[in-house]
């Protein structure tokens, strides 16, 4: 009898167990899957660091606070357009918040800085905009979801040549990796059709005095390259019309402004007439692009420009590697993921290379008299590697 009831004592013990564990265990919340998002909300790249975080927002807010059963969390930091912040919020996304994997930044100083960290860490990062080419030879958790610096400069170069007939430029660029080579990608291009560099100059990075390097233009030129990126796009266009300079302008990439016509407007009539090749473009004929672009102006009331293009695309890459990885996989497996991922963007279908590089639709857009940036031709940027150099070619 003792025996019976000692028996009966510890079967209702185990019981009571069971239940207790299988209620705490259901009152757990799931746990998150978590996106780190780093956006230069401030420094001289603010204007177009907002914008790609809006362009994101719109990617998350599209799967309705959920992935794949669980909780979905998008972890927001300022990079403040400093490397050194960007990698203070890096550590603080990986180490503390815990992501699986992080979209952006903008600034090409802070992604190079951020490549041997994602590289140590095993944790993706997903860019914003062109990587430099270092970045992309050297790093392999860095993925870049527009080409390069450099491949976007490429066609400006080729159209200028070709389809405006120039035979000479002059240069002006923004001090630093991206600024040499967006101008290095055109003069590539320009220079592969019998185009002529006659004078290049570099202006510091977020100068808003561009007066010094337009006076001294060579005026011989058939037209006036120009990187300008962020704030330094407001001053330079608007100094090019002080100074009444009538020489055409071709930037090799529109440095997230003059793609977007509300920021043109800004610019001033310095900027009509001006091509330039953009990421993206709202009125680009590409899969979800009606989609993306009314989402964008019910939620913020103005057409995306390129930057929120760009931002919108890295964190659908995003999602979409974390849903084909699966539930609790490994960070190599997420990488595996990303890298056999085929999807049709508002840039196109896109797939990355073996390079972690992406085949993509580049638009040459021009300015019109109403502000704005209408297409005129569209490229297939392809990038190989040979011998160690990046080589580009173009499928019309």
């Amino acid at each position: 009898m003792k025996r019976s009831m000692a028996c009966l004592v510890i079967l209702l013990t185990a019981f009571v167990l069971v239940l207790s564990i299988s209620r705490f265990s259901a009152a757990q919340p799931a746990r998150p899957i978590k996106i780190g998002g780093l956006f230069e909300l401030t420094g001289f790249l603010a204007p177009i660091g907002k914008e790609a975080q809006q362009g994101a927002l719109i990617a998350i807010e599209q799967e309705g606070g959920k992935l794949l059963g669980r909780p979905l969390e998008f972890i927001v930091e300022d990079s403040a357009t400093e490397p050194s912040t960007t990698m203070d919020k890096a550590r603080k996304l990986v180490e503390v918040d815990k992501v699986n994997i992080i979209v952006g930044p903008i600034f090409g100083a802070s992604t190079g800085a951020m490549g041997g960290y994602g590289d140590k860490v095993q944790i993706p990062l997903i860019s914003l905009v062109p990587l430099n080419v270092t970045t992309i030879l050297q790093n392999q958790w860095s993925f870049s979801t527009v080409g390069t610096d450099e491949s976007n400069g490429y066609p400006m170069g080729v159209y200028a040549a070709e389809k405006l007939g120039y035979k000479t430029v002059t240069t002006i660029g923004s001090d630093f990796d991206a600024g040499h080579e967006f101008i290095g990608g055109f003069v590539l291009g320009f220079q592969s059709k019998g185009g002529k560099v006659i004078q290049q100059q570099w202006s510091p990075p977020g100068s808003t005095n561009m007066m010094p390097f337009l006076i001294a233009v060579d005026k011989k030129a058939d037209a006036l390259v120009t990187w300008w990126p962020g704030s330094e796009a407001f001053a330079g266009f608007k100094q090019y019309k002080e100074l009444n300079l009538k020489m055409p302008i071709l930037q090799p990439e529109d440095g997230g402004i003059t793609g977007n016509p509300l920021a043109n407007k800004g610019l001033g009539a310095g900027a009509i007439g001006a091509h330039t090749t953009v990421m993206y473009s709202y009125l680009a004929n590409t899969p979800g692009n009606k989609e993306f672009v009314a989402a964008y102006q019910k939620k913020y009331g103005v057409v995306p420009g390129p930057l929120a293009g760009c931002g919108y695309v890295s964190a659908k890459i995003a999602i979409e590697g974390l849903k084909k990885a699966g539930l609790d996989s490994s960070s190599k497996q997420l990488k595996d993921a990303l890298m056999a991922l085929k999807m049709d963007t508002i840039h196109g279908s896109m797939s990355f290379n073996q390079w972690r590089v992406t085949t993509y639709t580049a638009p040459v857009v021009r300015i019109d008299e109403n502000y704005v940036p209408k297409i005129v031709a569209e490229y297939r940027v392809k990038i190989d590697v040979v011998n160690g150099k990046l080589v580009y070619s173009l499928e019309h």
